[in-house]
């Protein structure tokens, strides 16, 4: 006998010595709980690991009261093509609930390792008979081959107000990385419901095969409404797939505020980069205001594409604001598509629309914005601007820019119209351009209308090629006021 446990022990000791860290760890957590006031907590935690990680809670709670909730898994992993998997779920009912308030925790994964994937989950799920809170975080750290996939799912619904926060992080250190983040939030108010939350994707300048973001925010509140959120890939790679998405909606007892924004950079060379931004507003007696962004920087081989679409209707004000930006630096072979689409009806309708491209060499530039409004009091003011330069172009090249600016105001005592085409051909020298330039609007107004139609294109002498520029300007009131002009300037 005593043979035989001095065998085991040496296997326990031979063990131990060959498997310094465990080559598979899972660990589960399932809380439920009724009651009046009901408080749940739960934590898992792997320091080191050398192998798959699968960690999951889920919490159901059903209360009188108050219900607080909050979950945590954290992971440390060192292993090449390690599989880890984190998933945090929350189910609550109460008169108030509060999902992740207190510590904001959510998932943490830092895992060393080529060729490894990061899944990470939360689902949270509230109804309160007064105030309801929730708050996801998931945060990534990967190598280089390794997938990150980040998904938030908020669901809520309240009898007084609603805050939602939902944040996405990965961090890359690697070549031939990918991300996927997604966020979806919806919530039910009977008084104001504010949704906040962010992707944010650090590549650090490694050589990147996709990242893709996407977010989708409603809301419908008694009182107000406020959204915003933004996509952020930052410092990708050369050969960079990036897909930016944000869609919201709002109807509101009184106000809605909308916030959306794509950002993308990079210092090498692009494939491809979309971005989306659409949002629809209603305020059932009160304002509108939406706010619109897409943002790129780039380095050259690029077909990229930036839109956006804002529709708002309110009893009041409705503000609306869509800017489309790319710079393309230095590097040539350049495919940009920008377009804007606003549509606005309220007492007192604002619109502004910009598109706005930096180019090199071999480029073609489409830019679009339509605009249409409707006022049963004030009045309409639209501004757009489509803005073309190749500022970074060396010359002796192919381009080919197209500019539209379209819209139609109606309604209102005093109403007013600025739109522009302007293509900056200064720079490079001996390439040729052909150029394209459309200016349409309808204008009508009872007492005042003002209408400001240009296309304009500064011209370096050395350069060939083709110019069509074309206006088409109507306008209807009482006083009428328009100035239209087609203008070429030819610098030497």
């Amino acid at each position: 006998m005593r043979y035989l446990v001095f065998i085991a022990l040496a296997l326990v000791l031979l063990v131990g010595a060959s498997s310094a860290l465990p080559g598979e760890v899972t660990q589960t957590i399932v809380a439920t709980a009724t009651g009046g006031d009901v408080y749940q907590e739960a934590y898992n935690d792997v320091d080191d690991a050398a192998g798959d990680v699968t960690q999951t809670i889920t919490m159901v709670a059903d209360a009188t009261g108050e219900v607080t909730q909050d979950g945590y898994n954290e992971a440390y992993v060192d292993s090449a093509g390690a599989v880890v998997t984190q998933s945090l779920s929350m189910d609550a009912t109460g008169e108030n609930v509060y999902q992740n308030y207190w510590y904001g925790y959510g998932n943490y994964a830092d895992v060393y390792g080529t060729g490894t994937t990061i899944t990470q989950t939360i689902l949270q799920n509230a109804n309160a008979v007064d105030y309801l809170y929730q708050y996801a975080d998931n945060e990534a750290f990967q190598d280089g081959g390794s997938l990150a996939d980040q998904s938030i799912t908020q669901t809520a619904v309240a009898g007084g107000d609603v805050d939602q926060y939902a944040y996405n992080d990965v961090y890359s250190y690697g070549d031939g990385a990918a991300a996927f983040q997604s966020a979806f939030m919806d919530a039910i108010a009977g008084g104001y419901a504010y949704q906040y939350g962010y992707n944010y994707a650090d590549m650090y300048d490694y050589d990147t095969i996709l990242v893709g973001q996407s977010a989708v925010l409603n809301a419908v509140a008694g009182d107000y409404v406020y959204q915003d959120f933004e996509n952020d890939n930052y410092y990708a790679g050369s050969s960079t797939v990036s897909d930016q998405a944000i869609t919201m909606s709002g109807t509101a007892g009184t106000f809605v505020d909308q916030f959306l924004n794509n950002n993308f950079y990079t210092y090498d060379l692009v494939s491809e980069g979309t971005q989306v931004l659409t949002a629809a507003a209603f305020a059932a007696d009160g304002s509108a205001y939406q706010d619109a962004y897409n943002y790129m920087s780039t380095y050259g081989d690029d077909i990229l594409g930036q839109s956006i679409f804002l529709n708002a209707v309110a009893t009041e004000d409705v503000t609306q604001y869509g800017y489309n930006y790319e710079d393309g630096y230095y590097d040539p072979n350049y495919d940009i598509g920008q377009e804007v689409w606003l549509a606005g009806d309220g007492a007192y309708v604002y619109q502004d629309a910009y598109n706005e491209a930096y180019f090199s060499d071999f480029a073609d530039v489409a830019q679009f914005i339509a605009l249409s409004a409707i006022s049963d009091d004030a009045g309409v003011d639209q501004y757009a601007e489509n803005y073309a330069e190749n500022y970074w172009a060396a010359g002796e090249s192919t381009n080919n820019i197209g500019q539209e600016i379209t819209g139609a105001a109606t309604g209102g005592d005093d109403s007013y119209q600025y739109f522009y085409n302007y293509a900056d051909l200064y720079y490079g020298d001996l390439s040729t351009y052909n150029v394209t330039q459309i200016n349409t609007a309808t204008l009508s107004a009872t007492d005042y209308a003002d209408q400001y139609l240009y296309n304009w294109i500064d011209w370096y002498n050395t350069h060939t090629g083709s110019i069509a520029m074309d206006i088409l300007g109507d306008a209807s009131a009482d006083s009428v006021y328009q100035y239209h002009e087609n203008w070429v300037e030819v610098y030497y």
